[in-house]
């Protein structure tokens, strides 16, 4: 029960579950007896999960005396239909209407014993409160004791009363109240499922499991949804009625098969009837190939009849002529597949890439841009050929291959020349005669050309003054002066050297039918040894470079700086010589000669007089001590814990340079203010400016330095190019360099000097300096540029230092 009703005499009142507690007594009251005074209540009605009881107001001098079917109440008393009452005089009788508790308050006085209003007499006051302390005895226990064994229907009454009373309690104590709301708002709404689905106020109570909540009202989709009841129900659940909507049709001209598109979810082409939709408001989107889109927004009221958009689409393409000559080349469009020539397709408005194709051909390509209703006519394309394949390879390798008067590269070589032409191809190589021939290549065939190039001599006379002095020729020693030599036709280094005097070194080329004399006027060597030049025992000269003081890194805006090129003052107190040009492959095969330094996208990286590559730090310490040994000095480099380090202090056999020391004479040649580039101190990079990532290298390198030509695809030879105001050759490309150095980075405090730096003492890389053929950007071509690493590269290699004593 969850209403609480009182009749008194017609009027009739009703309180709700959410009113309770009641109060009852005088007329102020929400249940007022007759016959009581005005002042406060004299009991109070309540309710426990829909069952009410009725609980005594506190005693006073006033106080009515109360009692529930002739027992005086002492203590709350649960009420039922069939219960009595009686306040005072009044008896209120107690039924079941419904849902809800009836009060009958009867007016008349009672009949009989009952208990009467106290009066203020000590008697009565006694008699009052013997009652009050009579023990309520249930009728059943007042009756005469009946022999035998026979139970009472009523006792089956009881059990089967405290059964209830058990199953219920259980049923409270496990169940979960929830109120179950539809909006908007129904009164058809029904739980059902489950052993009970008890309806207390506005809430059921449920144990946990599932239910089916139904609700139906008019120009809504009737609910049919299940509820989960668990720990995690909330205390209210709401369930939302859809509007009841309508049916739609889609139709499109002047094209059928239009996707339609309705609220961001494709439901299917046209023409589409029959289509179900909520009511409310939607978006409806068509589309078709070669049209413009068609969107707008409908909206559907209950109960609408059915309707039906039809929408013209706006055609959005032109047509596309084309033919080709040979005809039977496929068209594609934005690379697809559109028919063959001669065609005329449609193809849709804006930036379009046509392409024609036929075997054997160059493919065609344009783009156009298509505009609704005007149309593109390509007209004729004459399709060329295929390119044919030629490739050319010379004995020796490395000669420079132009065809018709072009630079194509250096042999090995393979490119794409136009078929079915007649084409001069020309290999050349410096001291070697030209080789040219003419070649026609079929289309998509390939074709070879070989080049065998014969060597050319020059003759050269030698002398010196005093005479008697050694001649190197690219560090090959010929004997001595006052003689007369046969050599190639191409650019060599002659050295001219007698102990006690400063070395001869010049660079010649001879010429076929020409004598051509070089002269040596010797001087002879400082004090204390400090020659200007030194010559290691594989012929390679040194040149002394002096103490100084300056500043390593680059400054925070120069364009292309790294964040490891940190400024910090340096000094060099030790003079030191250093080679004037790297290490080359003939004078590492001396030491190894099983090194490879390979290949590179087909470029020969083998070649003598050229520097070596692919050759770790390890392997350039190793030479070093090797050359140490040859000259009788002591070696630089130990093996320590299986690592090869440098000795401390160093001694003065052959070594790498310190990175210190390398910078010292790259920026700092003539001890004037720092270079930039190896040539100076701005872009571009100057005819003959060194060996970087030049065109002729552009494709190998997916890139070069923008309209530089150095001649040279891969490495070019020792000493080419101009040597610094040192004497030093190709401190800047070529190849980069080992240094001696580990790499950190690690910046130094302001306003301290590092004197004679080394580097850290262990670490996994080593500093790799100067930029290589293959470094084409403006950051990698500065000689403050630092690289490192601890691998082998195609584009590395070394040159040697020795400390002056």
């Amino acid at each position: 029960m969850t209403r609480v009703s009182v009749m008194r005499g017609q009027d009739r009142r009703v309180f709700v579950e959410d009113e309770l507690p009641l109060s009852v007594g005088g007329e102020t009251c929400h249940v007022p007896v007759p016959g009581l005074r005005p002042e406060g209540p004299v009991a109070y009605l309540g309710h426990d999960l829909g069952d009410i009881f009725i609980q005594p107001a506190e005693r006073g001098e006033r106080a009515v005396a109360i009692a529930c079917n002739g027992v005086p109440l002492t203590a709350s008393r649960w009420i039922v239909g069939g219960d009595e009452l009686t306040i005072g005089t009044v008896r209120i009788k107690c039924r079941t209407d419904g849902d809800a508790l009836l009060l009958e308050i009867d007016e008349p006085p009672l009949r009989g014993p009952a208990i009467s209003q106290p009066t203020d007499t000590a008697d009565q006051r006694r008699s009052l409160a013997a009652i009050s302390r009579t023990e309520f005895t249930p009728r059943w226990q007042t009756q005469p004791k009946r022999h035998g064994v026979r139970i009472q229907p009523r006792w089956f009454v009881l059990i089967a009363f405290l059964g209830v009373l058990a199953v219920g309690a259980w049923y409270v104590l496990t169940a979960r109240a929830v109120r179950v709301e539809t909006v908007p708002a129904t009164g058809s709404l029904k739980v059902s499922g489950g052993i009970l689905t008890p309806r207390i106020g506005g809430r059921y109570l449920l144990r946990p499991g599932v239910y089916t909540v139904t609700a139906d009202l008019e120009g809504y989709i009737g609910l049919s949804e299940s509820l989960t009841v668990d720990s995690t129900t909330p205390a209210t659940v709401e369930f939302i009625l859809e509007p009841m909507g309508g049916v739609v049709g889609f139709s499109s001209r002047p094209v059928d098969g239009a996707t339609v598109i309705v609220d961001g979810r494709p439901i299917g082409v046209t023409p589409l009837s029959g289509v179900e939709l909520s009511a409310g408001d939607h978006s409806v989107e068509i589309r078709a190939p070669l049209h413009l889109p068609f969107t707008s927004t409908f909206r559907i009221e209950p109960g609408d009849p059915a309707f039906d958009i039809a929408v013209d689409l706006e055609p959005n393409w032109a047509s596309v002529t084309a033919s080709s000559e040979p005809p039977g080349a496929t068209l594609s469009v934005d690379r697809v597949a559109s028919g063959s020539t001669p065609v005329n397709i449609k193809a849709e408005a804006g930036e379009r890439l046509v392409e024609i194709r036929r075997t054997g051909y160059k493919p065609f390509s344009r783009r156009i841009r298509v505009v609704p209703g005007e149309p593109v006519d390509l007209g004729v394309v004459r399709l060329e050929p295929e390119d044919g394949l030629l490739r050319v390879v010379s004995q020796p390798t490395g000669a420079t291959v132009t065809v018709d008067s072009e630079f194509r590269g250096s042999t090995p070589l393979e490119l794409a020349v136009a078929p079915d032409t007649v084409h001069e191809v020309r290999v050349s190589l410096a001291g070697h005669a030209t080789y040219a021939t003419d070649v026609s290549v079929p289309s998509a065939q390939r074709t070879e050309v070989r080049a065998t190039l014969e060597v050319l001599t020059g003759e050269v006379v030698i002398t010196s003054r005093p005479p008697g002095a050694e001649v190197l020729i690219d560090g090959i020693s010929r004997g001595t002066t006052d003689q007369t030599l046969q050599l190639g036709a191409r650019p060599h280094q002659i050295e001219i050297k007698l102990h006690g005097y400063i070395p001869f070194r010049t660079i010649l080329t001879p010429e076929p039918g020409l004598t051509q004399a070089v002269s040596a006027d010797l001087k002879m060597e400082g004090p204390a040894g400090m020659a200007k030049t030194i010559t290691s025992p594989q012929g390679t000269a040194l040149v002394l470079v002096g103490p100084g003081r300056f500043t390593m890194g680059a400054p925070r805006r120069e364009p292309g700086r790294r964040a490891n090129e940190v400024l910090r003052e340096v000094e060099i107190t030790r003079p030191f010589y250093m080679a004037v040009h790297e290490v080359s492959n003939r004078e590492f095969r001396e030491f190894a000669s099983g090194h490879l330094s390979g290949a590179f996208a087909g470029y020969n990286l083998e070649i003598d007089h050229h520097p070596v590559v692919n050759v770790t730090w390890e392997d350039a310490a190793r030479f070093c001590n090797w050359l140490s040994e040859k000259a009788g000095l002591p070696p630089v480099y130990t093996v320590r814990g299986g690592t090869l380090i440098p000795r401390s202090p160093l001694p003065y056999g052959y070594r790498l340079p310190t990175e210190a020391e390398w910078v010292w004479a790259a920026r700092y040649p003539d001890t004037a203010t720092a270079q930039k580039y190896a040539w100076g101190s701005s872009l571009p990079v100057p005819l003959q400016g060194g060996n970087y990532g030049d065109r002729s290298a552009e494709s190998a390198l997916r890139g070069s330095i923008p309209d530089y030509h150095d001649g040279f695809p891969a490495t070019a030879p020792v000493g080419s190019f101009a040597a610094n105001a040192l004497g030093i050759f190709n401190l800047g490309g070529n190849v980069s360099e080992w240094v001696q150095d580990i790499y950190a980075f690690a910046p130094t405090e302001p306003g301290t000097v590092q004197r004679d730096p080394i580097g850290p003492p262990t670490g996994p890389f080593h500093v790799i300096k100067g930029a290589s053929w293959m470094d084409t950007s403006v950051t990698e071509i500065r000689l403050s540029y630092r690289d490192y690493g601890n691998t082998a590269r195609p584009d590395v290699g070394f040159r040697i230092v020795r400390s002056a004593q």
